[in-house]
């Protein structure tokens, strides 16, 4: 009974110890960076969560994001570092010490406080390889000196060791400093005193830690922890002592109050309680890089850095989330899980498989070679039911027993009211199952439903429904016994506020119905899907959820992109993603399972593993979270301009250097959660942008104006921060200040110019216009003149058209005339020819008389001298001056020589003349051959044509 008081009084008080910690199976985020093989020395960390790491090749800085090296020529080799504030950030190392400052640019910049340089003498340099403060001076330790510096007046004072200092120690405002061979000293005042017991033990000390009751716990490097009070120096009687001292503590550092950090050489580090029970244990089989530990800190969040051989790893030891990981593809993607006692059952696409909580660095072992993929395990009336590709199998003595093959089993639901009931979803429809002898065994499968039943759940009429993600919703009323299909309605695409992507889950008791167009209840009376607008609250802000589990106030969902819970507390939700963020891109959608494995705990299945998660079911108030500006650049097609970072006045930037690049850090958010941030510039947009989760926003092109940059996070149990940086991008030199001024008097002297020209200008055009008003006038006249003249003209031509159709009449007339005459004539002459032949035949002379007379008559007529003259009228008319012209020329002509001539005019033949004329065409012949010889033409002239010309 004694030994049972004991052990449950043990097991109580580790329990106690254990809890602050999470016991779930798995391990917590490890994250090694083994790209940075650097030797780490030192660890510190400044208020905003940034670290800074001693190294041998440069002081480094992380700011959650990136790394950044900062070094100078003479002081590379660092051994020490210490974070005070951003103006104080001290490092030492081979030869010497100093601090660094961050400029307004997030920059540090180097001042050395001591260095000694080799001499012929003195070749090798002092190594300063702690830095502690005390009393507001710091503390540099090297192996024969310790150097005090005092930041008020930077001056410089030494403690000398006597064989020389392993080791520099702080502990609650408490310095401890080891000299080698003769014991453990406490600096008081700046001055050595001995620590009693600490001289007669030959001990490698690691650190010093105050405990209660003025005690000391003395941390060794191969013997242990010791305790010293009063002069009195004993070695704890731990388990962990003998366990821990064989593998050689490297680094030790306070955790909490009550426990520590061990890092050790060769098997990881512990973390340990003051009462020596081993809380945690880490090393290579769990997740680091490296089992040489060179260094432990513990940062801001309670996680744990470490220095290795191989770089830089990263333990969130105080995460409520763990995972069991398969890195070698031992047991595969886990679609399902349940923890019975100690055992956790995994439900793999390779199988059933099994791991003992109890031993952490068991691996998982597969119960049936012949399984495949396991889709379901649940507890069910004691009994642990599995389903998978190739039906249903039950747990019997750690042994999987077949109790019905069918294609698939997805999933398992008891009858609301029937205990003894029991349906099974498979691939191809839903099977009854009933319990008899306290065993299930399958009944029947429901023949006229035949659709994939992968979600199947009860309403509170006792209904069944299946949701179909790619159709939609079915429903089936089954009979009072439960054993039969009744009838079966189909809700697809075509009723309202039904969609594809369709899925439900109950909350708080109600079936709720939920697809891309919302939430809703169904109304049985109405037959219809109604809104429900409590879930929409609830989920508001989550797109596309696929999958949603509610335990109490735990409500669980996945999206194609992420996943998380909200905590309900009252009327408050709280949505918890961040602890997932790293795998959010391995959650299994909506073959998600999120199991109970205790009050606080669930688990998870992802491709490669399980995550356990313990929630929180207080929502806490949040806590501000620091969002750190790294960098602002402006940048040009030449050069980049580096603007402060903790300016708080209106930054001028050059119009050329329009490019902005921005860096920032969030150094305080665990590397396992998502570091997502939001940005909004003032002057370019009013709407803050979606949440980023990158670590640089960029805004090329920006044009000339005024900006302000807001840059706020968000994250778990925090509020949101603002960081505003004001700037200005200076307008182009062309249209700057100067400018404006140089174009106003410009513009002025030009507008003078300008008006003094169009004056002179507008002066010489009204002269113009004047000359040319009177050069238009002058035209117009000579224009008038020139119609005038023309008309004139036209009058003229109107008149000669006039005279020449008075000359045609008048020649028509003479023609006319002429040709009368000349017919008349010949007439006449044809007359005295026939009356002569009637003559001649007369044979009464008595009529020979009066022939004669007639023919004489005839005769004068012929000679008629009035035809003559009218003639003479009509010809004169029709050529008015020929005869005047002929007479000049030749005035010898006889009238019967200009008789000739006229007719010659008229361009008459010969034989007309003759008949004109009243003479033979002989004597006209001889005429014309005498007024030829007058008027003397020469015999290549025509006369005719002579005659026309005059």
């Amino acid at each position: 009974m004694f030994r049972k008081l004991v052990f449950i009084f043990i097991l109580s008080f580790a329990t106690s110890i254990l809890g602050q910690f999470s016991n779930l199976p798995g391990t917590p985020f490890i994250k090694n960076f083994p790209q940075k093989k650097i030797k780490i020395f030192d660890t510190s960390q400044n208020i905003n969560g940034e670290m800074y790491f001693a190294t041998a090749g440069s002081l480094v800085e992380f700011d959650g994001f990136r790394f950044t090296n900062y070094s100078i020529k003479e002081q590379t080799d660092l051994r020490a570092v210490l974070y005070i504030d951003d103006q104080h950030i001290y490092t030492s190392g081979h030869g010497g010490f100093g601090l660094w400052s961050k400029n307004n640019k997030g920059i540090l910049e180097y001042k050395s406080l001591f260095f000694k340089y080799p001499t012929k003498t003195e070749q090798l340099l002092p190594t300063f390889s702690n830095i502690i403060e005390m009393d507001g001076k710091i503390l540099f330790q090297s192996f024969w000196r310790i150097y005090i510096y005092n930041p008020s007046n930077e001056k410089l004072t030494s403690i000398q060791a006597f064989k020389g200092f392993s080791g520099l120690y702080l502990s609650n405002k408490r310095a401890f400093v080891q000299d080698v061979s003769i014991g453990l000293f406490e600096l008081i005042n700046f001055e050595k005193k001995i620590v009693k017991g600490t001289e007669t033990v030959d001990i490698e000390v690691i650190g010093v830690f105050e405990e209660k009751n003025e005690s000391l716990l003395i941390v060794t490097k191969n013997k242990g922890f010791w305790t010293s009070k009063d002069g009195v120096l004993v070695k704890k009687d731990w388990e962990v002592n003998r366990e821990i001292e064989k593998f050689i503590i490297t680094d030790v550092e306070a955790y909490t109050k009550d426990k520590f950090i061990a890092g050790t050489l060769r098997n990881g580090f512990y973390i340990i309680s003051n009462k020596g029970e081993k809380i945690a244990h880490f090393n290579k089989s769990n997740g680091l890089e490296n089992n040489a530990i060179r260094t432990v800190f513990k940062d801001s969040n309670n996680n744990v850095w470490v220095g290795t051989e191989s770089g830089i790893s990263y333990v969130e030891v105080n995460s409520r989330t763990k995972y069991l990981l398969d890195t070698k593809s031992n047991f595969g993607t886990v679609y399902t899980s349940l923890l019975k006692d100690s055992l956790l059952y995994l439900g793999t696409n390779q199988g059933l498989f099994t791991k003992n909580i109890n031993k952490p660095l068991s691996e998982p072992k597969l119960i049936n070679n012949n399984t495949q993929q396991i889709w379901h395990i649940d507890e069910i009336d004691g009994q642990i039911l599995v389903g998978g590709h190739k039906g249903v199998s039950v747990m019997e003595n750690n042994f999987l027993k077949t109790i019905h093959l069918e294609g698939g089993g997805w999933v398992f639901k008891k009858h609301p009211k029937i205990s003894n009931i029991l349906y099974v979803g498979f691939y191809s429809g839903i099977a009854v199952f009933q319990k008899t002898d306290n065993q299930w065994k399958f009944l029947k499968k429901f023949d006229a439903f035949g659709e994939s039943s992968r979600f199947i759940e009860f309403d509170q009429y006792g209904h069944l429904w299946v949701a179909h993600p790619s159709k939609g919703y079915y429903r089936l009323k089954l009979s009072l016994d439960g054993l039969n299909l009744k009838e079966i309605e189909f809700y697809g695409v075509k009723t309202p506020n039904v969609e594809t992507y369709a899925y439900f889950c109950k909350i708080d008791g109600s079936l709720v119905f939920y697809n891309p167009k919302g939430f809703f209840y169904f109304d049985t009376l109405e037959n219809s899907f109604i809104k429900a607008k409590y879930p929409s609250e609830i989920f508001k802000g989550l797109n596309n959820i696929n999958y949603i589990h509610q335990d109490d106030n735990i409500f669980w969902y996945a999206t194609p992109n992420l996943f998380g819970y909200l905590i309900r507390s009252g009327n408050l939700f709280k949505n918890t993603k961040e602890p997932f963020y790293t795998f959010w891109s391995k959650h299994l959608n909506d073959f998600n399972k999120f199991k109970k494995i205790n009050k606080n705990s669930f688990a998870i299945g992802i491709d490669n593993g399980i995550i356990f998660h313990e929630f929180n079911s207080k929502i806490k108030k949040p806590v501000k979270s620091s969002l750190t500006l790294k960098s602002l650049k402006f940048i040009s097609a030449t050069d980049t301009i580096i603007g402060p970072i903790t300016s708080k006045s209106e930054l001028k930037i050059p119009n050329s250097h329009n490019y902005l690049k921005i860096k920032i850090a969030l150094p305080n958010v665990p590397l396992s959660n998502s570091k997502q941030f939001q940005y909004k510039l003032k002057g370019l947009e009013d709407f803050w942008s979606p949440w980023i989760y990158d670590s640089e926003i960029n805004f090329p092109g920006l044009t000339a104006g005024d900006y302000v940059l807001q840059l706020r996070v968000s994250k778990e149990d925090s509020m949101s921060q603002n960081i505003e940086i004001p700037f200005h991008i200076l307008y182009p030199w062309y249209i700057s200040n100067t400018a404006k001024i140089i174009y106003i008097l410009s513009f002025l002297f030009i507008f003078i110019s300008y008006r003094s020209f169009l004056q002179r200008k507008n002066e010489k055009y009204v002269k113009r216009l004047k000359l040319l008003e009177n050069q238009k006038r002058e035209r117009q006249k000579a224009k008038f003149e020139l119609d005038k003249l023309g008309i004139d003209k036209e009058l003229l031509l109107l008149k000669e058209e006039n005279l020449n159709l008075e000359i045609k009449k008048k020649n028509a007339a003479l023609a006319s005339s002429t040709l009368n005459n000349i017919k008349k004539n010949e007439l006449l002459a044809d007359l005295v020819i026939d009356i002569k032949k009637i003559d001649k035949e007369l044979v009464n002379s008595s009529l020979h008389f009066p022939v004669k007379k007639v023919i004489k008559k005839i005769n004068n007529h012929l000679l008629d001298k009035e035809d003559w003259l009218t003639f003479q009228l009509h010809f004169t008319n029709t050529h008015a001056k020929f005869f005047q012209n002929l007479q000049e020329k030749h005035p010898e002509l006889s009238s019967n020589e200009i008789k000739l001539s006229a007719y010659l005019k008229l361009n008459l033949s010969t034989k007309e003349i003759a008949s004109l004329m009243n003479v033979a065409i002989t004597s006209v012949e001889q005429s014309r051959y005498r007024l030829r010889k007058k008027i003397n033409l020469d015999k290549d002239v025509n006369l005719v044509n002579y005659i026309q010309k005059i």
